[in-house]
């Protein structure tokens, strides 16, 4: 079986201490995470966007919207935010 892999958007941050290496994401919760099964996931730079806005997260050095790569496995886990509806 084939694994595809999609890059939907995601909310990084910094870790309030640095307790592993890698990613820390912000999860549906608006909380961070370094666990990226949780991490909330957007269709568009736009939702992500909208999310930040609503969750009041200051999009800055320390929290930002990028893209990271899930395997369609990682994507049936949980559905992405989709601020339009």
């Amino acid at each position: 079986m084939t694994q595809t892999k999609e890059s939907p958007f995601v909310l990084f941050t910094a870790p309030s201490h640095q307790v592993a290496s890698g990613a820390c994401y912000i999860a549906l919760d608006g909380f961070p995470t370094i666990l990226k099964s949780k991490a909330a996931r957007f269709q568009s730079f736009a939702d992500a966007k909208a999310f930040a806005k609503e969750h009041r997260i200051a999009l800055n050095g320390l929290a930002y919207i990028g893209l990271e790569g899930f395997t369609d496995v990682e994507l049936q886990s949980s559905g992405m935010f989709n601020h339009s509806g």
